[in-house]
């Protein structure tokens, strides 16, 4: 009996994972339509990073004057989003003035707007899907910890059998062997490398150079009237993630400060559930 559940827990999670293993790698690409622009966040996820997404739009709210950065502090002065980063961006830094913003940046990687973005622009082929790329990931969770348990199960069984005296050991011992190189076969990456990392794919590398070359200088468009200064300085910290100028002092609220971190413990409510 130990071996027919073991035999179908993992059957059942290899077959959810090579499945959700297939859509990650063989979904239908929708062509982007020709000639539409890339927005500013679109740019910001093709730089790899989905805190990016939201450092750009903090970047903007601070030129914007919708948010202040002084001496490492964020504060939210218009508490009104303008799209639904911004309204997570919100949420992260909360409404009274944040001092560890810096603690939080990771929560971006869990925002359903920044990940939205991601796979629109997954769907269009441009970088390996996040949304099916995270499916697959909890996928491939479920089958090894179902491997894990098949295999204290097998070991169980071989451990009853053999107390019955014989060779009725070689059976259950024979099947769990069977049975883990079966899963490790399945479990097995289909390609090298991080092939779970949310990368550009070549056109999406093609696709954002075409971009920056076709738009020289590139002035993005925002939820503020920017000037033509600031918005440059918003495009040149979006393609190269420093801050520098005017949002030299966002750096300091948002980077994970230099050495240990000392000081009395934080209370790190806002943000998107906490950690």
């Amino acid at each position: 009996m130990l071996l027919v559940v073991a035999y179908g827990s993992t059957a059942a999670c290899a077959v959810r994972y090579r499945r959700a293993l297939r859509v990650f790698l063989d979904a239908p690409v929708v062509p982007r339509a020709p000639g539409e622009e890339f927005t500013l966040y679109e740019v910001a996820f093709l730089q790899l990073y989905e805190d990016r997404v939201a450092r750009a739009a903090m970047a903007a709210m601070v030129l914007g004057g919708r948010l202040r950065a002084r001496d490492k502090v964020l504060t939210v002065i218009d508490p009104v989003p303008r799209d639904a980063v911004e309204a997570d961006v919100i949420k992260v830094i909360g409404l009274s003035p944040s001092r560890r913003t810096w603690r939080r940046m990771n929560r971006f990687q869990r925002s359903r707007a920044v990940l939205a973005i991601g796979d629109r622009l997954g769907d269009q082929g441009l970088v390996r899907h996040p949304g099916r790329s995270r499916a697959a990931q909890r996928s491939h969770t479920w089958l090894v910890w179902a491997q894990v348990a098949s295999v204290a199960m097998g070991l169980t069984a071989v451990g009853l059998a053999a107390a019955e005296g014989g060779r009725a050991f070689l059976v259950p011992l024979v099947a769990t062997a069977v049975l883990l190189a079966v899963g490790w076969k399945a479990a097995a990456p289909p390609v090298s490398g991080h092939y779970w990392h949310c990368s550009r794919t070549d056109a999406g590398r093609a696709a954002l150079e075409a971009h920056y070359a076709d738009h020289e200088p590139w002035i993005p468009r925002t939820n503020d009237d920017l000037s033509a200064h600031d918005a440059e300085l918003l495009a040149t910290a979006v393609r190269r993630g420093g801050f520098t100028g005017r949002l030299g002092p966002l750096s300091g609220a948002v980077s994970w400060p230099e050495g240990p971190h000392t000081g009395p413990p934080v209370d790190d409510p806002p943000g998107l559930g906490g950690l």
